[in-house]
């Protein structure tokens, strides 16, 4: 009895040692995070904070003479009653779903197409990419100049070898022309991470369903599709998070006209804080884009995990 005490009592130290010794040998992660956390915190939690705080005051740059009051919730509903805001919320629900559709889509099969071995992959892969890397500022005067100008535009060119008037598609549709040069430069980040997803693919658990009699087909939705799920629910949460903020486009093609018909959120709130000079209701309206974007997020994230139930799990 006295020596299994005695070797009792000596474990405990031992133990309480080890643990120390294990403490100490474990890298200090949490301290180590902890500048990029209060970096990342400056930069994003305390503007929005600033932000929240003038969507609560009356402040327009070209009245000086009524100064900075507080407001409450005016702007709130004074923004959320006007017919304007509405139509902004629909073009930009109506741009972010098509846009993210057509780019899922284009991008799963320009990525299928990538994923063969044929001569001169390469450089057919490099100029694919090459129109995620143009600036958008570019890509829209590009768009805007060179292929849908009706006057010596590229639908210009094609509408007189047909015999007929081309069509000025900013002007007569010009949500639908952002979509597609929406589409244009985020079909190739779609590609690329579908690409990665699909050259992560085990070839053997492919032919072994080849061998159990699986053709093409059965093998994409079947083998090919789960594994690429967790690359679709990254590419559409973050195309959403881009897409939802697209400005310089819109600047330089429509200018959110005529009137309101291609202006999203965050061209609106440009148009609210230069235009009208209302800096609370800018504030309000950025505010309110925030939201909206976590909202759409959380909503297509659970979308995605009960559509795919443990797949994502």
């Amino acid at each position: 009895m006295k020596s299994t005490e005695i070797e009792q009592q000596t474990s405990v130290p031992v133990k309480e040692e080890k643990k120390a010794a294990s403490k100490k040998r474990k890298p200090p992660i949490k301290r180590l995070l902890l500048p990029a956390f209060i970096f990342v915190f400056i930069v994003t939690q305390i503007p929005f904070i600033v932000t929240i705080y003038f969507s609560f005051q009356r402040w327009n740059i070209m009245r000086p003479d009524l100064g900075v009051t507080f407001n409450g919730w005016g702007n709130y509903q004074r923004i959320l009653t006007e017919s304007a805001f509405w139509q902004v919320v629909s073009n930009t629900l109506l741009l972010t779903s098509a846009s993210l559709f057509l780019c899922l889509v284009l991008g799963m099969t320009f990525a299928l197409l990538m994923n063969r071995d044929f001569i001169g992959r390469g450089m057919v892969r490099t100029m694919l990419v090459t129109p995620f890397f143009v600036m958008p500022a570019v890509s829209g005067i590009v768009w805007k100049n060179l292929v849908m100008n009706p006057n010596y535009g590229l639908t210009e060119y094609f509408a007189s070898l047909i015999g007929t008037r081309p069509v000025d598609l900013l002007a007569q549709y010009p949500l639908l022309t952002i979509i597609i040069i929406v589409t244009w430069m985020w079909t190739p980040f779609f590609m690329l991470i579908l690409l990665a997803g699909l050259q992560s693919v085990s070839k053997e658990l492919i032919e072994s369903a080849q061998l159990d009699g699986a053709n093409k087909l059965q093998t994409f939705f079947y083998i090919v599709i789960p594994h690429l799920l967790r690359y679709i629910e990254v590419v559409l949460l973050l195309g959403l998070i881009f897409i939802l903020q697209i400005f310089g486009k819109l600047y330089v093609t429509t200018s959110g006209g005529p009137g309101y018909s291609s202006t999203n959120l965050s061209f609106y709130t440009f148009r609210t804080a230069f235009q009208s000079w209302d800096i609370g209701g800018a504030a309000t309206i950025g505010v309110i884009t925030v939201v909206m974007t976590i909202a759409v997020m959380m909503v297509l994230f659970l979308f995605l995990r009960r559509t795919f139930k443990g797949e994502l799990s």
